[in-house]
């Protein structure tokens, strides 16, 4: 089962460049013990801005050339091959980024986790457009942000 889990600003602003334009450790904290013990997918720019695989957590990297080097990691070259590995599977997969893997994944993802980081914050990345796809459910409020989690609509 896909679960993409982000934090983007009102806007749905996710990145400015390679960077995350905040830094909310309380965020960190709720993104490690979400994905800790489950498979993380995400693109080569996600990887390279994290430096390193993802501790006690199985971590993929999509990049589509078949020679990048992504130590600790699997790397995967079609993202369809984890579609069709992981979509009917009872395994929670968590979807962590970028804006391109997001739009690749997000029509198999059957829930998302926000966090709704409270302010407006420059940046040239964007999660996708989700709100007409899925219903939130459960809202969790914290200083500086919110996390919400939605279903996919049926």
């Amino acid at each position: 089962m896909f679960i993409a889990i982000v934090a983007h600003d009102k806007n749905q602003v996710i990145g400015n460049g390679t960077q995350i334009p905040w830094h909310i450790k309380e965020d960190f904290k709720h993104y490690k013990e979400t994905t800790t013990g489950h498979i993380c997918i995400m693109g080569s720019v996600t990887f390279e801005s994290i430096g390193k695989p993802l501790p006690n957590r199985t971590t993929i990297v999509l990049n589509y050339d078949k020679n990048y080097d992504a130590q600790g990691c699997e790397v995967v070259t079609d993202y369809m091959e984890l579609v069709n590995r992981y979509k009917d599977s009872n395994e929670v997969v968590y979807i962590c980024g970028g804006s391109t893997i997001y739009n690749l994944f997000l029509p198999y993802c059957k829930e998302l986790i926000i966090s709704e980081v409270k302010g407006d914050y420059e940046g040239n990345v964007f999660f996708p457009d989700y709100k007409h796809l899925f219903t939130p459910y459960k809202k969790d409020e914290r200083e500086q942000f919110t996390i919400i989690y939605y279903k996919r609509n049926k």
